[in-house]
């Protein structure tokens, strides 16, 4: 495609056009209008896929355009990545749900692994922004992600709601990061700890110090009292096979966040503890933490997600989720009626076991419902996807 410039009342087609004498502002216009459909239909008409792997900014990133665009984008937020391990994009089955129905996808890898939502939401609109001067402005644009992805899904589109028609956040924790690590990973680790420590080895204590907490020493320490460890699983809402391998990831994940925030971004000082069989004496054994402001803001700003959209929102969870239970999506519920906005989100589930445990089909029909309720204003009806 040759390139174009403007130059006093001349429209030039350089290198090798020849110079068009333009008859009026009339014709000029004309001619803009037309070299703009041209340049925003080309990646549609070319008939060719595109799929690029590069980097903006030292951010990697994936962009992928089907040879039958229709002029759809959907913007992808990874989850958690340990770090250290390298990115990789979303696997190809999942990607080609949204290729195969014509829409291009882009999918940053993040300047940082870890609890990235910091990165992860500037990076993401920076990618959106390069995307269209590539490729043109889509006529729809949706966002979707899994786990932590599911958290910068809502995150995004609360901060940028004119980017996007909708968006699709996928077994994410759907709360303000304070709620879900200290209600689900601090507690979680401090009553373990109450309960089982004198039966874990003394390298792995105090756990939320240590460099890590294997799962084998975890088990080893629930097995010397499997009734207790019993009570422990239903507190948690968790199968009893699960415990340890939640905990050590818990813990892995505490440790991370704050090395990254610089300090406990934690406080359970005025907490009261209840459950666990009624065991008595329990706020008592229970280990007493001051947060760290500066770890409190940080946690605090990365992200604290409100309720407050202005898109269609469909949430998707499993019915058995030991990381992210259901119950932690289910205060984005609260908090978007609290803000008069419960029309605009929807929460559904697959009857499944584990993390984001979807099949492509199953992501595919919950985007379909989710373009249906943008482009015909159909609302679903929130319970299960078959």
């Amino acid at each position: 495609m040759s390139r174009f410039s403007m130059s006093g009342s001349r429209l030039f087609v350089p290198p090798d056009g020849d110079e068009l004498p333009v008859g009026g502002h009339i014709l000029k216009s004309l001619l803009l209008m037309i070299l703009m459909i041209v340049l925003a239909t080309a990646p549609a008409a070319a008939g060719e896929a595109i799929d690029v792997r590069a980097q903006l900014e030292e951010v990697p990133y994936r962009i992928q355009v089907p040879a039958d665009w229709k002029r759809g984008l959907v913007m992808y937020a990874h989850g958690y990545k340990m770090p250290g391990h390298p990115w990789n994009p979303i696997p190809e089955a999942v990607g080609q749900v949204f290729l195969e129905r014509g829409f291009a996808l882009a999918q940053s890898g993040y300047s940082r692994q870890g609890w990235a939502v910091e990165e992860a939401v500037p990076q993401t609109e920076a990618l959106r922004k390069h995307f269209i001067r590539e490729y043109g402005k889509p006529k729809r644009t949706f966002i979707t992600g899994h786990s932590m992805g599911g958290l910068i899904t809502i995150a995004t589109i609360e901060k940028y709601p004119q980017a996007y028609d909708g968006a699709m956040p996928m077994c994410g924790p759907l709360a303000p990061a304070l709620f879900f690590f200290k209600d689900r990973v601090f507690d979680m680790l401090v009553t373990f700890e109450a309960l089982f420590g004198e039966a874990l080895a003394k390298e792995y204590r105090p756990i939320l110090e240590v460099a890590g907490l294997p799962a084998p020493a975890v088990q080893q320490a629930l097995d010397s009292d499997p009734a207790l460890a019993a009570k422990f699983a239903l507190h948690w809402g968790l199968r009893e096979k699960d415990i340890a391998g939640i905990i050590s990831l818990n813990q892995m994940l505490f440790r991370e966040l704050s090395q990254r925030a610089g300090g406990n971004p934690i406080d359970n000082r005025e907490t009261i503890y209840m459950g666990f069989g009624g065991l008595p004496g329990l706020n008592g054994m229970v280990g007493r933490y001051a947060a760290d402001r500066a770890a409190l803001d940080y946690l605090q700003a990365h992200s604290t997600v409100t309720g407050e959209i202005k898109d269609p929102v469909l949430a998707v969870h499993t019915s058995y989720d030991p990381g992210v239970p259901t119950c932690v999506p289910c205060w984005y519920d609260k908090m978007s009626a609290l803000k008069d906005n419960e029309d605009l989100f929807v929460q559904m589930y697959v009857e499944a076991e584990g993390h984001c445990n979807f099949t492509p089909g199953q992501t595919g029909m919950a985007f379909d419902l989710l373009r249906e309720w943008v482009e015909g204003g159909k609302r679903p009806e929130p319970g299960r996807i078959e």
